[in-house]
């Protein structure tokens, strides 16, 4: 953003590399960013907004930031939350954000054993939406108590309602795939063992939020395990026709008009990794004319490949076989060569 390349994680500020992945050192916006910085921040391809946010154990629980298109720290607000949550991603829509506010909260008597988060059926849900020109206050939505990690996208449609995408985890789904990441359960409903395949994992669900009525409903729009759901970056926070996740050996294009979900198996073993979207030089109106990159793991002894696949009917293009394996799970995004 605003020529620096940023290395991103939620529990501390940015770092900054170059392009050849050199370290420079954190990156504080000249001092004005005194809170961690989200991992998911998310870029207005309008405005160039870069708009995100800070959680934290300790008060203040969640902070919104907005960078301008040159990279100057422009705003900062503390939003009030009960308490500290594991608030990994977020939202936004043309006029809107969209808060996270879910039943994963700090437990820091966790914090010598691992991950100190776990699951509490007393905090509730909600989807927080806030307006991003600093008017009124946050709405809140009481939602079905589940919990999000990655979001796919958001958007106003016609009638003024927020459309919200994203995977959403029940209780049990958790609790299996945090056991697994070595989190700590209390009072486990689900086995050990999670992987992502048709009965387990996260599921793509929908949110239509009414500020007018002050209304929320919800949908699965499959019930497929996937993660990583992306979609064309330049319709962030804009309607979106297709998305695109992981699950099992396979990734999936979701055309969310016609409900159909066009897979690409990546063979028995593998690990397809988040597929990023990298639209074609002449895509003109077509959302999704152009490829998709995803880093395919093929476990400990086989190595890694990069495949690139044709986005609008999901067949390969190349692959190009990495000389080192790369651990599964690692995603981020593709940043174009200036030089080229």
């Amino acid at each position: 953003h605003a020529d620096k390349l940023l290395a991103l994680t939620e529990s501390g500020f940015p770092y900054e590399v170059t392009g050849e992945l050199g370290t420079v050192g954190p990156c504080t916006f000249g001092g004005r960013l005194t809170t961690a910085m989200t991992a998911h921040p998310k870029e207005d391809p309008v405005t160039g907004e870069l708009l995100f946010f800070g959680y934290s154990a300790v008060a203040p629980h969640l902070t919104y930031h907005r960078l301008s298109a040159a990279g100057e720290l422009v705003e900062s607000r503390r939003i009030a939350v009960p308490a500290g949550t594991m608030m990994h991603d977020f939202a936004i829509t043309e006029n809107h954000v969209i808060w996270l506010d879910l039943p994963v909260v700090f437990d820091l008597r966790l914090a010598g054993g691992g991950m100190p988060m776990r699951w509490d059926d007393t905090y509730g849900a909600r989807l927080g939406l806030m307006r991003r020109d600093g008017t009124g206050d946050v709405r809140w939505f009481d939602i079905d108590p589940c919990y999000i990690f990655h979001v796919a996208n958001a958007h106003e449609d016609t009638t003024g309602r927020i459309v919200l995408e994203a995977v959403r985890y029940s209780r049990t789904a958790f609790d299996t795939m945090w056991q697994a990441m070595g989190g700590h359960v209390a009072n486990p409903v689900a086995d050990t063992g999670w992987v992502l395949g048709e009965t387990q994992g996260g599921q793509v669900h929908r949110w239509l939020l009414d500020p007018a009525t002050g209304t929320v409903s919800e949908q699965a729009l499959d019930d497929r395990g996937v993660e990583m759901p992306t979609v064309n970056d330049n319709l962030t926070g804009r309607y979106s026709r297709y998305l695109y996740t992981v699950t099992e050996h396979a990734i999936l294009k979701y055309d969310t008009v016609t409900g159909t979900a066009t897979p690409y198996g990546t063979g028995h073993g593998t690990s397809p990794g988040e597929a990023v979207f990298v639209p074609a030089h002449d895509n003109g109106d077509d959302e999704d004319a152009g490829y998709l990159l995803s880093m395919v793991s093929h476990g400990t002894t086989h190595g890694s490949e990069l495949l690139v696949l044709n986005a609008q009917d999901m067949t390969r293009t190349a692959t190009v076989h990495m000389p080192h394996r790369v651990p599964a799970g690692v995603h981020g995004s593709w940043i174009p060569d200036p030089q080229r």
